[in-house]
């Protein structure tokens, strides 16, 4: 209910009393639950679960290659910084290192 009230379900057709009201009839729990099997916002519910995890990527591979991004951009400044460094340190004295 509380994901329903933040807006992080958006499911078009809703059905109310599994989401937003609750449901405390159990003397015809399996009526109800055989009529929202049959309803529009659970066929929406169950195909949104069969397509989500062909059109998003882990969470882990996300932040895996992420982190080997900025991994490699750190390790590309440092090595231009040495190379400064090296400069620096040659000019001084006058000789050249490569």
């Amino acid at each position: 209910m509380a994901a329903k009230k933040l807006g992080k379900i958006g499911n078009t057709k809703v059905d109310g009393s599994f989401i937003s009201d609750g449901f405390f009839n159990w003397k015809a729990g399996t009526e109800k639950f055989r009529k929202h099997d049959e309803s529009e916002c659970h066929k929406e519910a169950v195909e949104r679960l069969v397509t989500l995890p062909a059109t998003t990527r882990d969470v882990g591979e996300m932040l895996s290659a992420g982190h080997a991004k900025e991994k490699a951009d750190k390790r590309k400044q440092l090595l231009q910084i040495l190379r400064s460094i090296r400069f620096l340190a040659c000019s001084k004295c006058g000789y050249i290192i490569y």
